[in-house]
């Protein structure tokens, strides 16, 4: 074979080696500053998929400054789990979150017959200090 093909493949498996052992160390990091950070916000994130699509949901629909109704995150949820769970346990989720102050709902002003969700202060500041800390972007 080519020296210069050899060459290449031998820096080819490298770059890959270190681009996986660069992901394990992130990984390992991810948890440990997670462990670190403990809070309800993060525990409901890694309490199960359920709970991390519906938080992820929610922030994300907060920096975007969009509305966010419960029958729409539930919906979102449903879809993003794909589990086979079930619309009535999301809501016990998103009601438990409510409960805990993960989440507030309230009454949109337009139609008193819509609840819309939105991260509680406490569970801003949680989350952006633990966007911080685990660095994955």
């Amino acid at each position: 074979m080519n020296i210069k093909l050899e060459e290449n493949i031998k820096i080819d498996q490298e770059k890959k080696r270190d681009f996986y052992l660069d992901s394990a160390k992130k990984l390992i990091s991810f948890f440990n500053n997670t462990l670190k950070n403990k809070s309800l916000s993060i525990d409901l994130v890694m309490s199960s998929p359920t709970g991390c699509i519906a938080i992820t949901e929610v922030m994300k629909n907060y920096y975007l400054k969009k509305d966010l109704t419960k029958q729409d995150l539930v919906r979102k949820v449903v879809e993003g789990v794909r589990l086979n769970m079930n619309q009535s346990s999301v809501y016990k989720i998103i009601d438990k979150a409510i409960d805990q102050n993960i989440f507030k709902s309230f009454l949109k002003k337009e139609d008193k017959r819509v609840h819309l969700i939105m991260p509680s202060e406490k569970t801003i500041k949680d989350m952006e200090n633990w966007f911080d800390e685990i660095d994955l972007v």
